[in-house]
């Protein structure tokens, strides 16, 4: 009997300690970093001798170096495209959701620049969210880094980003 009171007095006492926490509320200002990775589908529309359109669609997974920041541990999905020209584009541009583990959302809307299959450097702006996100502002850069296709027909990449954000108070 006395050890099923020892361990309800510490399971209360965790309670007790981790619940605050967990029930934070979500800082309305931030900046970080993330690594994503991305496997993308795309389709290409030659133009001629010296262009390209590559038209994409892509999934992927967000990790901070801290263990921390809004686009932690969130899984991601892609939608753009560029115009390539003698290989350089400096045109791709398109939108991506991330979706965190507690099912909120963020959404970011992107332009890059660079050079098809090796690298790009562009910028992105966060445009809202869902959840503790709605009202989300702010943006930062990022590079993309190709990395060796994994078949016919699908790309491979990582970005490494930085951002600052903040959440601005919407009328409800």
């Amino acid at each position: 009997m006395r050890k099923i009171i020892l361990v309800l007095t510490l399971a209360l006492a965790m309670l007790v300690a981790f619940v605050p926490i967990s029930n934070a509320e979500m800082a309305k200002e931030g900046s970080g970093s993330a690594t994503t990775y991305w496997i993308t589908k795309y389709t290409i529309l030659p133009m001629g001798k010296e262009s390209v359109q590559i038209n994409y669609e892509g999934w992927g997974v967000s990790l901070s170096p801290t263990g921390e920041g809004i686009l932690h541990n969130a899984s991601c999905h892609v939608v753009g495209g560029l115009l390539a020209v003698k290989g350089v584009y400096e045109n791709d541009s398109g939108m991506a959701s991330f979706t965190r583990p507690d099912g909120d959302q963020v959404f970011i809307t992107y332009k890059c620049s660079g050079v098809a299959g090796k690298t790009g450097k562009g910028t992105f702006t966060y445009v809202g969210g869902t959840g503790k996100f709605v009202g989300l502002q702010g943006g930062g850069e990022f590079s993309r880094y190709s990395l060796r296709p994994p078949a016919e027909g699908v790309g491979a990449s990582f970005t490494d980003s930085k951002s600052s954000w903040k959440i601005i108070e919407t009328k409800k």
